[in-house]
């Protein structure tokens, strides 16, 4: 649960890739952003995957064959991931260790970053620069805004589905929080509905 920005795309023209890095470097930069940079060989093909390490937990290994880079608006908010393969399609490394089965298909797909326990102005200020790079580097970018900021420009809006949600967020633990170790799933999931069913009557 949490509001989310959803975006695809590719790059317009090949040779723009550092003038995108560039740029976007300097903006996170000014704006006292967190920002990564990829510069690996497109000439070679990707070889990442996802491994298991000593101490239980996941890794990436291999050639993820990426160009470009992320940012984190703020502390709380997910990364964007502007990275590029070969094909000059928006990727991540986890998306592309996790394509290792299917043959890294070099085809579009949805990146997912949340902000809601960031706010309404990181929300913003994500929206507001891939729109400006959708102008400019990424013609054909799709946006899908569960905040509905991209569509339509409404502040007001996307701070009170944040709030909506930060607010059944805090009910749906308080809900779980009060069930005692002997409860059924039944149970958990019937206190679920019951938060749900609440929610949707306040809208």
């Amino acid at each position: 649960m949490g509001l989310s920005l959803h975006y695809r795309g590719t790059l317009t023209d090949k040779r723009a890739i550092y003038q995108l890095a560039d740029e976007v470097e300097d903006i996170a930069k000014a704006m006292n952003w967190r920002y990564a940079i990829l510069d690996e060989d497109w000439s070679r093909p990707p070889t990442a995957k996802l491994d298991n390490t000593d101490t239980g937990g996941i890794e990436i290994t291999g050639t993820l064959a990426l160009k470009g880079i992320s940012f984190q608006v703020h502390p709380r908010s997910e990364w964007v991931y502007l990275f590029f393969n070969a094909s000059c399609v928006i990727s991540s490394p986890a998306q592309v260790a996790m394509s290792a089965s299917e043959g890294y298909p070099a085809q579009a797909k949805w990146q997912s970053v949340k902000t809601q326990f960031a706010g309404a102005d990181a929300h913003v200020a994500i929206v507001r620069l891939l729109r400006y790079l959708k102008g400019k580097y990424l013609h054909d970018l799709e946006v899908s805004d569960e905040g509905a900021y991209w569509e339509t420009g409404d502040y007001e809006k996307l701070k009170s589905r944040i709030e909506k949600l930060d607010r059944a967020m805090e009910i749906l633990g308080d809900e779980l929080a009060s069930l005692n170790k002997e409860s059924s799933e039944d149970d958990i999931v019937e206190r679920i509905e019951k938060v749900l069913r609440e929610m949707r009557k306040r809208e």
